[in-house]
């Protein structure tokens, strides 16, 4: 209903800028070309460094920024604002790059991807077939990858991504993952309905009973990876069941697991595309698929094919 609420609040009031109505005189501020997500149709100038540039670039850690994305045509311009602050607060440790996913989308995404990151010497653009579910995506992403440590955001910003420059210290050498958790007792979930946060308080509650991994929350989509733990694991589950099957998987096999507390808040733009009931219903079917495991003592889920981070020859990268 957002476009429903802005159209309501822009008919009944008058809106101008804070140093406007503060009477502040400031000279305009500069507009940075070489920030991500340039919505002008400009080629990017040829980048030279200099010796000390290119020293403070050898220094840094590079990492990758996976960002699923399946008719996400309505969010990306927003997106691509909030990478711009995101690649510039992640730049004085790191050197970022950003594998956009085009999970079969079927509206304008992979053009609006065109258009808003294609230019960006950062960013890559892979295209995956037919939609095959979020976590599927992030596997593809992670698997075009080629740095060891590797990020999964929301496309929707559902949790800030600015959180990332907290997380990504805490992948220390005995770690293979980092999770977001606002189920976590410091963190927090806002404008999300109560019947639906209980529903994903509880199903939590039963991952945390069955895991070695005493976590609380096991279903965040918003991560860091160790490449090397999760590099070849295939999942039975693609869509969002997979992704809390990937966790179990690194789980059962013995990895150690952490969580930052973070906020979740609601979708701002589209709809999301979590099917409550089916979901509900997955989540008990893996529950006590990892239960049989843990008590016959296996520390795998056992072999599949169906979604892998092995790519597919027919689903080329470009951009």
């Amino acid at each position: 209903r957002m476009e429903e609420r802005v159209d309501w609040f822009l008919r009944r009031w008058t809106f101008t800028s804070i140093t406007d109505f503060l009477r502040i005189s400031h000279p305009p501020l500069s507009h940075d070309t070489s920030a991500i997500g340039r919505v002008q149709r400009e080629k990017p100038s040829a980048h030279i460094l200099v010796p000390n540039e290119a020293e403070m670039i050898a220094t840094k850690l590079p990492i990758t920024v996976v960002v699923p994305c399946y008719n996400e045509e309505l969010i990306l311009p927003y997106l691509a604002n909030t990478l711009r602050s995101v690649e510039g607060r992640l730049a004085d440790a790191y050197v970022p790059q950003f594998i956009f996913v085009n999970d079969g989308s079927t509206d304008g995404t992979a053009e609006s991807l065109r258009r808003l990151f294609g230019d960006h010497r950062s960013c890559r653009i892979v295209h995956m077939p037919s939609n095959s579910g979020v976590a599927a995506a992030i596997l593809y992403g992670i698997s075009n990858a080629t740095t060891e440590v590797v990020c999964s955001i929301d496309c929707d910003c559902t949790y800030d991504p600015h959180e990332l420059e907290r997380m990504i210290p805490m992948l220390h050498d005995d770690v293979s993952m980092v999770t977001a958790s606002p189920y976590h007792e410091k963190g927090l979930v806002r404008n999300v309905a109560g019947w639906r946060l209980f529903l994903s308080r509880t199903v939590s509650r039963m991952y945390r009973w069955l895991m070695h991994n005493k976590l609380a929350t096991y279903t965040s989509c918003f991560r860091v990876y160790r490449r090397s733990a999760v590099q070849g694991i295939t999942l039975d589950r693609g869509g969002f069941l997979g992704i809390t099957e990937l966790l179990g998987r690194l789980d059962l096999a013995g990895h150690r697991i952490v969580e930052h507390p973070t906020t979740l808040d609601v979708r701002m733009m589209g709809r999301s595309k979590l099917r409550v009931v089916r979901a509900i219903g997955g989540h008990l079917t893996l529950l006590t698929k990892l239960a049989v495991l843990r008590l016959t003592g296996t520390r795998r889920l056992g072999p599949s094919t169906k979604h892998s981070a092995v790519p597919a020859a027919s689903e080329t990268p470009d951009g």
